[in-house]
């Protein structure tokens, strides 16, 4: 039970920040926060103060920033509407920021070491067994800074081993920083043939540790906080090509039962866990869709182009329409949540 308050509160947080971030740019850019939020359902508790209404809904999932003149024709000089165009694209995105610098500074705060001498191991080859088959004139050579394997950015030494799983063979294109230039190895053998001690089957290749000072730790959580967005975006485009369907996305329900379990375990599992969903929301919330923030942002991009505006009512229209098929998706996956707990 503990953990599965502990999943609920940590969840409500990462809702909290975001919604937080639309409220201190509107509120610093002098734009009219009508009412703020935490949670969805019947209200619990409410205050106004200095004309905003402060709520705590029933359901600890979600909330809203709503400004004046959001959705509407509003003929008030603190209307969103009349803010400049770049205070309204900061107010709309600031959401998603708050997301991504929080989920930064938990992979910050909990980032360990991961080398054996107190280090952290990095993507550059410290040694290459001379019986790999990535070795040769052609091959991998110690020293070498692994860039890219078949396209993808290698930002992490654990990159490498999620590049070789997305391969079909076991030849790649690697490209690499050697002695200082850019080099591309077009066809290099990643294959496991050399036997360990424990009779596992290696490639050969020796990654570098570099010393753990705070530069690098700081280096270390930036990589890893793009890796988590990279995995959104991979994990959306294997949902968009069907090689994932629609009943294996989870909706809070899910969400929360995952928290909770990996709060079980360990609190640096847990809080790395609240750092990829974190990083997840800020994603999800700049998709170019109607309801959310991309979606708005998309609205304020063609204000932009075309000298004015899209009145207030056709953008609250789209809005509208998306956030009815929003419900009925997050209703679907709550849905499906609850059948696999059943199960």
């Amino acid at each position: 039970m503990l953990q599965i308050i502990l999943a609920v509160l940590a969840f409500g947080m990462l809702v909290i920040v975001h919604e937080f971030g639309h409220f201190i740019t509107a509120k610093r850019g002098g734009v009219q926060v009508n009412e703020f939020c935490v949670g969805m359902g019947p209200t619990l508790l409410k205050k106004e103060y200095h004309g905003t209404l402060y709520s705590l809904k029933l359901l600890p999932f979600g909330g809203a920033c709503v400004m004046e003149g959001e959705d509407s024709e509003s003929e008030s000089q603190r209307a969103f509407g009349k803010a400049s165009l770049p205070r309204r694209m900061l107010i709309v995105v600031a959401g998603a920021l708050m997301n991504f610098a929080v989920g930064f500074l938990i992979i910050l705060a909990v980032m360990q070491p991961n080398g054996l001498n107190g280090g952290y191991v990095v993507s550059t080859l410290e040694q290459v067994d001379p019986r790999s088959s990535a070795a040769g004139a052609q091959g991998l050579q110690a020293g070498d800074e692994i860039l890219k394997v078949d396209g993808y950015r290698i930002l992490l030494r654990s990159d490498f081993e999620v590049a070789l799983a997305r391969g079909a063979d076991t030849d790649y294109e690697v490209v690499v920083r050697r002695d200082g230039k850019r080099l591309t190895l077009p066809d290099v053998r990643l294959e496991p043939t050399i036997e360990g001690e424990n009779g596992r089957k290696m490639i050969g290749l020796t990654f570098a540790e570099q010393p753990g000072g705070f530069g690098m730790r700081l280096r270390m959580a930036a990589c890893t906080a793009v890796d988590y967005a990279r995995m959104v975006w991979s994990s959306l485009g294997m949902l968009v090509s069907g090689q994932v369907g629609i009943d294996q996305l989870s909706g809070p329900v899910g969400v929360a039962g995952v928290m909770a379990t990996t709060a079980s375990y360990s609190i640096t599992a847990f809080l790395q866990l609240v750092a990829f969903i974190s990083v997840n929301l800020g994603v999800m919330n700049l998709l170019p869709l109607p309801a959310l923030d991309g979606g708005r942002l998309v609205f304020l991009l063609i204000e932009a182009v075309r000298r004015k505006p899209v009145p207030p009512k056709y953008e609250g229209y789209v809005h509208a329409v998306g956030l009815i098929l929003l419900l009925a998706l997050m209703v679907y996956v709550t849905g499906q949540d609850i059948l696999r707990l059943l199960h």
